[in-house]
């Protein structure tokens, strides 16, 4: 297919405006990283750390958890192409968010045993966002928990925390956004559309 090279500075430049978050999901640790701009819109510090998926899990409203859970699932058991799911999401300081997540898995061990999965995150809530206090929220895992260069770090946003990361090779960034083009485009049109 072959990502252009100006679709990856659209979407870097969303991402680092924070149009919309891109999530780099490793269930064997059970760690998930979100990009930095993404982090700090819905109010969380250290937004350049993965956080246990447990987490992000408990913030999703009681009654999408189960919908949520079950999509996922469905995708890691190879019954879709892709995940997408709509559901609240609780902010650090300004309560539920309703967020479209969008997603792909991009790595399975020689079991079929999901190793990765990328995706997007877009903030469909209308009402304005309320920046958090500043206080000590979760586990939180050091930069280089996750094992590989956050997928938001390969669109070259994040770059201070790309120096804990080696650097993947170019023709593996390339086949990630191969991979993901049709999420990461949809993804950007929707961030982008004016209301």
């Amino acid at each position: 297919m072959g990502i252009r090279h100006d679709e990856v500075r659209n979407w870097r430049t969303a991402v680092e405006q924070g149009a919309f978050g891109v999530w780099d999901l490793n269930p064997p640790l059970e760690l998930v990283h979100y990009s930095p701009r993404w982090k700090a819109h819905l109010g969380f510090p250290h937004p350049d750390r993965p956080d246990s998926t447990a987490f992000w899990r408990c913030r999703v409203h009681p009654e999408d958890l189960e919908p949520m859970m079950l999509t996922l699932r469905a995708h890691f058991d190879g019954f879709t192409d892709t995940y997408e799911q709509r559901f609240r999401l609780r902010s650090n300081g300004s309560g539920y968010r309703c967020v479209l997540a969008r997603g792909r898995v991009v790595q399975r061990d020689h079991r079929g045993n999901v190793q990765r999965m990328l995706g997007t995150m877009v903030d469909l809530t209308v009402r304005p966002f309320t920046p958090y206090q500043d206080r000590s929220l979760g586990e939180h895992q050091p930069i280089g928990a996750m094992g590989c260069t956050p997928f938001h770090a390969l669109l070259g946003s994040g770059r201070a925390e790309t120096a804990a990361h080696e650097p993947l090779p170019d023709d593996d960034t390339e086949q990630l956004l191969d991979q993901l083009a049709e999420i990461l485009a949809v993804s950007f049109r929707q961030a982008t559309m004016v209301p």
